[in-house]
């Protein structure tokens, strides 16, 4: 299923600039360096609720734990309260998606930023449900909002109650097709990574996904200097320097 002008809006919304420069022992810009730079984490959060695990051996927590980590980047306390001024939002049963686009626009109008809560019950996820598809078009929905700061999975297990059945991870933590779908879509669509070269002012200009990143520059034989940089996209675009070592 497709929702009209997500992708103009995830490249209005989602996507930003940045810089690196090199300079070399002397702080003197340093051209025709090879440059790289691989996105580590989105700014919006990708979370879930985390899953009741009482009573699951070691070994079948840590491998819930390490599946969770394939998707998400952040896992929440169901006690814990939005952040102030963050709204929570319910994506309903049975939901349209159509008409949930525009809830969250009337739910934005005061200005707030929206944290939208998805079941897999919600989506039709289970056995015998569309499962991928619709998980796949909410997500890109929420992604393409400007309000929306986080989407968060609830019931990510079939083991634990909230799941009702529709959880990413079966009972044995075996991913249904839709764990599959979100994994491609963040870390793959939704992932940016760039290379190059500095041009002679020592800098290389790139575009990506706002979130955090690692950047690495080398000249000739000499071992990569590396750095981290922050996109966010209510700030100018970030540069960072990296210095090569003498006689880089």
């Amino acid at each position: 299923m497709k929702v009209p002008r997500t992708q103009s809006q995830i490249e209005e919304h989602r996507v930003g600039e940045a810089c690196i420069e090199v300079v070399d022992a002397a702080r003197r810009p340093a051209g025709g360096v090879a440059v790289w730079a691989e996105q580590e984490a989105h700014e919006i959060a990708f979370a879930c609720v985390a899953p009741i695990l009482a009573g699951v051996p070691e070994a079948g927590r840590q491998r819930c734990v390490d599946r969770l980590a394939e998707v998400f980047n952040r896992v929440v306390d169901p006690r814990q309260a939005s952040k102030s001024g963050v709204l929570r939002v319910e994506v309903p049963d049975g939901v349209h998606l159509g008409r949930f686009g525009h809830e969250l626009d009337y739910r934005a109008g005061d200005g707030r930023a929206l944290e939208v809560y998805v079941s897999g019950q919600a989506l039709g996820v289970g056995p015998d449900g569309p499962d991928a598809d619709r998980v796949a078009a909410l997500y890109t929905l929420c992604f393409a909002h400007p309000a929306v700061c986080g989407i968060v999975w609830s019931g990510v297990w079939d083991g634990e109650p909230a799941a009702a059945g529709g959880g990413l991870l079966r009972a044995d933590f075996s991913p249904r097709p839709a764990f599959h779908y979100l994994h491609k879509l963040i870390g793959s669509i939704w992932h940016s990574r760039a290379s190059g070269e500095t041009d002679p002012a020592g800098r290389f200009r790139f575009r990506g996904y706002l979130g955090d990143y690692r950047v690495a520059a080398r000249a000739r034989e000499a071992p990569a200097m590396t750095a981290r940089l922050k996109m966010r996209g209510r700030t100018g675009p970030p540069l960072v320097r990296l210095q090569l070592p003498a006689g880089g």
